[in-house]
């Protein structure tokens, strides 16, 4: 899943579909390994102003993602704000080009990496590849598949109730083991999923890959977001 979901260098394995399915449920081990490798560059780098770092940890997490989820809401921005009949969205995002509304999502999504960043405590850099692993099992079960032969297809074919409650639990207890905000802000960046996916299903009718990337990326600003208000309010 490491090799799949990132560009960490791991030994090389073999893909197998049998493999894959059983690695679905550890998609949040994946985020914290992301988070922790976050958070060493975040150490090392706390000599430098606070804007620098930012910029550091942005880059240091296009790196370790290869922008797999970025492109994903580049593609739906793409899709949903074309005012399109739902079967032409589909076209639009698997058509390999980038529209304005695929280019301004981009910049807009990078630009709040860049700000939130800059005041995002410690426990927030961690945290948030996890909360963004989780949403993949949590908008499989909110909402069907569309894309016949889709690359996520085998994931939310797989993407069991099951799978969704240990990564549910997993995130939401991560959080709140260090400290309630964190908690709290993991509950409703997951709310936020949900809601999303929802809004998407009646657009479209369902979701595609492109849409669980939009997702990891929406729930992901949405948990730094909210744990930088609790930060400032002097909760955490």
């Amino acid at each position: 899943m490491l090799g799949f979901f990132t560009r960490i260098p791991v030994p090389q394995i073999e893909y197998t579909e049998e493999r894959y399915i059983k690695g679905i449920p550890l998609l949040p081990f994946v985020g914290a390994v992301s988070g922790g490798l976050l958070l060493c560059v975040y150490q090392l780098s706390r000599w430098l102003p606070m804007p620098v770092v930012s910029l550091v940890l942005f880059l240091a997490y296009l790196l370790i993602t290869g922008g797999l989820h970025l492109d994903g809401l580049g593609d739906s921005c793409d899709a949903l704000f074309s005012a399109r009949d739902p079967e032409k969205m589909l076209e639009i995002m698997k058509d390999s080009r980038s529209g304005s509304f695929g280019v301004l999502g981009l910049i807009f999504a990078s630009a709040a990496y860049l700000v939130l960043l800059n005041y995002a405590p410690w426990q927030a850099v961690l945290l948030f590849p996890v909360i963004g692993k989780c949403t993949p099992a949590l908008a499989s079960n909110w909402s069907p598949y569309i894309r016949a032969k889709g690359m996520a297809e085998l994931f939310c074919q797989n993407a069991t109730k099951g799978v969704l409650c240990f990564d549910l639990l997993l995130a939401i207890a991560a959080g709140f083991a260090l400290g309630v905000p964190f908690g709290v802000a993991a509950i409703i960046s997951l709310c936020v999923c949900v809601g999303v996916t929802l809004r998407v299903k009646q657009i479209l009718g369902g979701i595609t890959g492109d849409i669980l990337g939009l997702l990891c990326e929406v729930s992901q600003l949405t948990f730094l977001f909210v744990c930088i208000i609790f930060s400032t309010r002097g909760y955490v």
